[in-house]
């Protein structure tokens, strides 16, 4: 419980941090927020009847994020500002009253270059540590938040809570999706694997006498799947005793998943729901005042929005028509009388002027906008230009140590281990102050290094703006469905329909009154206000890579020794079809060299070279083909959404792929429609289930007398070292697919994999992974592992 000199404390240390105007923008500094119709309230005093249950599981330590226990200590200053009891708040975090460290704080990176270790072998190593601390709140009895005590909790309210009470349930949290069934997700709780699931909490809220009401506000990823608990016996309707506020819908994360936002307080839905509960005191007017100021990919919505949604759906079903036509027509009926629904329209308005975007009217409107596309592409661009930039600082920074015998020496693993916390940042310090250098001095590297760097950061910051947008897109359209559902209600709900929503409502609107005063606020930081949506659209054709269409791995050293080739020089794995290297006659095999006169010195530099071309401009590459040098010309296209899908498994009875492999040793047949059977055995030296099934594919070879071949990706070097400590039968014919041509041909995702061909060459069966249940996946074909031998 919350003690007698909690109040005090609190105002006196000013823990909060509340702006009258939120942190996002431009929609907030330009026009006042209009005040709604002012909802039928349950109870005219209702902070005499008001009990609090706060909730903050954190999972692990390393879990447990500071931003969290914040959001416990501003709610707290709003509520016992306004007037709630200290000893009818109750709060469940972490370990509790455990004294051991529960609590992850990150400092912030100091050193501004740091992003020169960024994807490199050091950056784990040498990154600012996560430092813990127990979680404490002055004043607050802290208890653990394990699934028992909340259990115990219940079982008190039962007798402590009645008549006319009200319980608020606040949970800041992680949350955990559950994939089987999305409107059961957890919350997740303190302790190893430690969750309460949507159904759990329904059995404790049950515990509750019926005259209760409980209104949730919750901010854990995923959410809305508990906006659907608005009924303790579903599928009974709503009662008007369960509803609540939710930061997310049920299949997306909240904010706190982005790392955009990782390592910042004062952000995401609590914290913007908080700060408007400060000022205006109505759950109602906060929940309107989020949807306009949490710049955030979150998806603020309300167990009434939940309740109109899935009626709409299920009336979709019924008349046989689309959901989205169905609200579409709704909103047209809606519209005739534009006056009844300023509110709406003046909201929807407010978002996407804060938002750099319009303000729509129809669903049909906001799938024109294609936010869900333009989202997709810009974040395949971000990791694309990513992978780019990491792959040439870690060059960089292996360049600069190996010209170093000093750095070579002090960046040893076991000699970075060996520092404490100080020593550990006084390296980072010093590295990067040479590395700088280093760089600096290396122009061409310096430039490469700032183009992918800028590209980088343009193509983050758009994606996650986009990322933002669709969650803005989300809001709008559950504003445009609950105005449907009203009107459907209206015009053809029946009256039990009409009552479960008037209820969802009524329970909505928790008012904590005028309080004691105004909380003492400071002015909260306003963010960078959203450009128009159009800006970030052409932003996307901007960083957009271009794209050759293989997939590729260093030559090999031996490959690179032989014909004294640089570092950068790229063997072809694969040859996407319809792709520019497809057009260009590039081949599996082939090892690219780059540019005449500029060959690729770096590993992985062809990605680079690629991306930063123009598109749908030739460039000349020379090419090494078996030992002949060959020139080509490409002209790469636009980096796709989705790569070409490369060849699936072979249809049973259809024409085995013709494919070349290279004896490791046995008989390799030259071709596999030779008149003889074959079991083609893909397999790994690492696979676990590939050496379970070696005395079943013996003995197959041996009963049915048809060869195995045993076709592997791995080097000759790899496959001697093996079989020099392999002690085990293992199938007579082994053969080599360096290039993966016939991993790709038979559409191989997984080893083992079995695959018989008949003499004809023809595709008998097919079949991925093993287990002595399952075997060899061969109609007609059955085995018995021998027992032991045994007196």
């Amino acid at each position: 419980m919350v003690g007698s000199r909690r109040r005090t404390h609190v105002v006196a240390c000013g823990v909060l941090a509340l702006g009258a105007c939120a942190l996002v923008g431009a929609g907030c500094r330009r026009q006042p927020l209009p005040a709604e119709k002012p909802g039928p309230s349950r109870a005219a005093e209702p902070l005499e009847h008001l009990h609090v249950l706060m909730l903050n599981g954190g999972g692990s330590k390393a879990m447990n994020y500071q931003s969290h226990l914040l959001h416990v200590q501003q709610l707290l200053d709003v509520l016992l500002h306004a007037g709630v009891r200290p000893e009818r708040v109750s709060v469940f975090s972490a370990d509790g009253p455990d004294p051991a460290e529960d609590l992850a704080v990150r400092e912030v990176q100091p050193e501004p270059e740091f992003w020169l270790l960024r994807g490199t072998r050091l950056e784990h190593q040498l990154a600012t540590p996560i430092t813990y601390a127990n979680s404490s709140v002055p004043g607050v009895e802290l208890r653990a938040a394990t699934k028992d005590n909340l259990r115990r909790w219940f079982k008190r309210a039962h007798r402590a809570l009645g008549g006319r009470d009200t319980l608020l349930l606040y949970v800041t949290d992680h949350g955990q999706k559950n994939r089987d069934d999305p409107l059961n997700n957890s919350i997740t709780l303190w302790g190893p694997n430690a969750s309460l699931s949507v159904n759990e909490l329904r059995e404790f809220l049950g515990v509750l006498r019926p005259t209760v009401r409980v209104v949730m506000l919750m901010s854990q990823c995923y959410s809305g799947a508990f906006a659907h608990l608005v009924s303790l016996h579903p599928p009974d309707p709503p009662a008007g005793n369960l509803c609540g506020y939710f930061s997310s819908t049920a299949d997306r994360p909240a904010y706190g998943c982005y790392p955009e936002n990782r390592g910042k307080e004062n952000v995401g839905h609590s914290f913007h729901f908080i700060q408007a509960l400060a000022t205006g005191r109505r759950f109602a007017d906060a929940h309107a005042q989020v949807l306009v100021r949490d710049a955030t990919p979150d998806v603020p919505l309300r167990s009434s929005d939940a309740y109109l949604d899935d009626l709409l759906r299920r009336k979709a079903t019924e008349i046989g028509v689309e959901p989205t036509a169905l609200v579409d027509g709704l909103l047209r009926e809606a519209w005739r009388d534009k006056a009844a629904w300023e509110p709406e329209i003046r909201l929807l308005d407010r978002i996407g002027h804060a938002f750099g975007c319009f303000s729509p009217r129809s669903l049909a409107e906001l799938d024109a906008m294609q936010v869900v596309d333009i989202t997709d592409k810009l974040k395949t661009y971000k990791s694309a230009w990513e992978t780019s930039l990491r792959s040439l600082t870690g060059e960089n920074l292996d360049r600069f140590i190996a010209a170093s015998i000093d750095w070579k020496e002090r960046t040893q693993p076991e000699q970075i281990a060996a520092l404490d916390a100080a020593g550990t940042r006084a390296l980072a310090r010093a590295l990067l102050t040479d590395l700088t250098a280093y760089t600096d001095g290396d122009a061409t590297t310096s430039r490469r290094l700032e183009v992918l760097r800028k590209k980088t950061q343009v193509a983050e910051a758009a994606s996650y703006r986009m990322e933002v947008r669709l969650g803005v897109v989300l809001r709008m359209r559950a504003i445009l469905t609950a105005v449907a559902g009203r009107v459907y209600l209206a015009t053809r709900g029946t009256p039990d329909e009409r009552a479960a929503y008037d209820a969802l409502a009524r329970c909505e609107n928790l008012d904590l009154g005028p309080g004691e005063g105004p909380l003492p606020l400071t002015t909260a930081a306003v963010a960078e206000p959203f450009p128009p949506y159009e800006d970030d659209v052409r932003l996307a054709a901007k960083v957009l890579p271009a794209w050759m269409g293989i997939r590729f791995k260093q030559a090999e050293a031996e490959t690179r020794e032989h014909h004294h080739l640089e570092a950068g020089a790229a063997a072809v794995e694969a040859v996407y079809p319809d792709s520019p290297a497809e057009a260009a006659g590039v081949q599996v095999g082939d090892v690219i060299l780059g540019p005449p006169g500029a060959p690729f010195k770096e590993n992985q530099q062809i990605r680079e070279w690629t991306m930063l071309s123009k598109i749908g401009e030739p460039a000349p590459l020379l090419v090494l083909r078996g030992d002949r040098q060959l020139r080509v010309t490409l002209a790469p296209k636009p980096y796709p959404l989705q790569w070409t899908t490369m060849a699936g498994p072979p249809k049973i009875d259809a024409p085995a792929p013709a494919v070349t492999l290279t004896a490791y040793r046995g008989n390799v047949p030259p071709k596999l429609a030779d008149g003889s059977a074959h079991l083609l055995f893909f397999w790994a030296t690492y696979c676990g289930p590939c050496k379970a099934s070696l005395p079943e594919v013996l003995a197959f070879e041996r009963e049915r007398h048809t060869q195995v071949i045993a076709v592997t990706d791995e080097l000759r070097e790899q496959l001697d070292t093996f079989f020099k400590k392999f002690d085990r039968p293992f199938p007579e014919t082994v053969a080599m697919d360096e290039y993966r041509k016939a991993f790709l041909a038979y559409g191989v995702s997984g080893t083992p994999t079995f695959v018989l061909l008949d003499g004809a060459g023809k595709v008998r069966s097919y079949a991925t992974g093993y287990t002595p249940e399952k075997g060899l996946g061969v109609a007609g074909w059955s085995w018995t592992k021998p027992a032991p031998a045994g007196g």
